[in-house]
């Protein structure tokens, strides 16, 4: 195994840290170049102050489910094991024709739930059997290409029943995930179902950015920098700054969005395609600070046939991790994939009229009164993975194996290279960077 003596990180999001972290364990010499102020991208914290109060916001990724093994690894590796994570409440609604219902989440309740046709219950139990038995994984997506043939949405109403599709669905996918059911494969919609019995969410005390900024913390990050320019040159690449400072590495890990590789990638590099036929969900966010706890306490999604605004509403201050002030409330508001497209070029106050107007609809009641609130939004917010898009990641994974596909000096790292998940972004930084020191 050979170490690269010098190594660049572009990015210091959940891959870009991750990268770092394996890489400088290996014993290479690791400078991470952030453009934002501060690590986590959309996994970051957005910190809303009042009044000298802190509330401590999730950007986008809001828990660590149990079956996201890498990251759980990760997060022990800095000091936040068991103890240090709060396990958070699986206590949802979804609305459907204005009426609340609890979101059923186990197995047992999935069978039992009026939200679902008895014809439909045993279907599903029958699909819950043959995936105990053979069901693609989470942690390696890419090997279900047999299962990468049809989009959800149609897959679920087909074989399962219309009501999942339309009552479930939109709760799992569209909401949780910002992946609509219609534009992703039905293999990400059944790993998610087979992973889901049993399964636990977590998040560290003061949200998911804790943990960005304890593995950020033992690095060397610049933050504040943004990269222009990537040039090979023989068996180094210089990485070059809108500073007009240039870094010159052995190699170089390009941790984001794809828009990053469509930029920096040279034209010949074997993932320049794949950067620039990835799509994404935007994200569109509304962050409001409440003077008192907010009116729910669950989270809800809208659910039923048709398009919704809103992907959800959750409370903060019910996940006991210490993000609100005591005594106050914090509620994030998530427009649609489909309204935050239309959203995302919009002034804030407009969104913030919106988004309130919505929320305050979907729960059938004031939110009380608002102290503060702040505007998050994504261009980028989470991978899709449409049909097709599983293949075109196994012959990627197949070609590296094979040597044939040769990113020599410049690796890409990021969620939409693994999973549509944080899971999904480091473990695509442990292969990219397995991937560079035995190259």
């Amino acid at each position: 195994m050979a170490v690269p003596r010098r190594v660049v990180v572009v990015g210091a999001g959940p891959a870009g840290l991750t990268a770092a972290r394996a890489l400088t364990t290996a014993g290479a010499a690791v400078t991470v170049l952030e453009r934002d102020p501060r690590p986590g991208g959309r996994s970051g914290v957005a910190e809303l102050r009042v009044d000298g109060q802190a509330w401590r916001f999730d950007r986008g990724a809001e828990f660590i489910a149990s079956f996201y093994r890498s990251t759980r690894y990760l997060a022990r590796q800095v000091g936040l094991g068991r103890r240090e994570l709060v396990r958070l409440p699986m206590d949802s609604r979804i609305v459907l024709d204005g009426r609340r219902h609890p979101l059923p989440t186990g197995a047992a309740a999935m069978l039992r739930t009026p939200l679902l046709s008895a014809s439909t219950r045993r279907r599903l139990a029958g699909l819950g059997t043959r995936l105990a038995a053979s069901a693609p994984r989470w942690g390696d997506l890419a090997a279900a290409t047999d299962l990468d043939d049809e989009d959800a949405a149609s897959w679920f109403a087909a074989h399962v029943g219309r009501d999942y599709a339309e009552r479930i669905l939109p709760a799992t996918l569209d909401a949780l995930m910002l992946s609509p059911a219609d534009r992703t494969s039905r293999a990400v919609a059944l790993a998610q179902v087979a992973a889901a019995p049993g399964a636990h969410l977590y998040c560290p005390r003061g949200g998911l950015g804790t943990l960005w900024e304890s593995v950020a913390a033992a690095l060397d990050v610049r933050y504040d920098t943004t990269v222009v320019a990537l040039r090979p040159d023989g068996d180094r690449v210089h990485v070059d700054t809108a500073g007009g400072d240039t870094v010159t590495a052995d190699a170089v890990v390009l941790a984001g969005p794809p828009s990053l590789g469509t930029a920096l990638l040279p034209a010949d590099h074997p993932d320049r395609s794949l950067a620039d036929d990835a799509t994404f969900s935007p994200a569109v966010l509304l962050h409001v600070a409440l003077a008192a706890p907010a009116p729910v306490p669950h989270p809800v999604s809208p659910v039923g046939p048709g398009r919704h605004p809103l992907a959800g509403v959750e409370p903060l201050e019910i996940r006991g991790t210490g993000q609100v002030p005591d005594g106050r409330g914090g509620l994030a508001v998530c427009a649609s994939p489909q309204l935050g497209a239309e959203l995302l070029d919009e002034p804030d106050r407009p969104i913030r009229s919106l988004l309130l107007a919505e929320a305050e609809r979907l729960l059938g009641q004031p939110l009380g009164d608002i102290l503060g609130w702040s505007v998050v939004r994504h261009r980028y917010g989470v991978p899709l993975f449409g049909v097709g898009w599983l293949r075109r990641l196994h012959a990627r994974d197949a070609a590296l194996r094979a040597g044939t596909h040769r990113a020599d000096r410049i690796q890409l790292a990021g969620d939409w290279l693994a999973s549509p998940s944080l899971e999904g972004a480091v473990r695509s930084a442990l292969h990219a960077c397995a991937t560079l020191l035995h190259s």
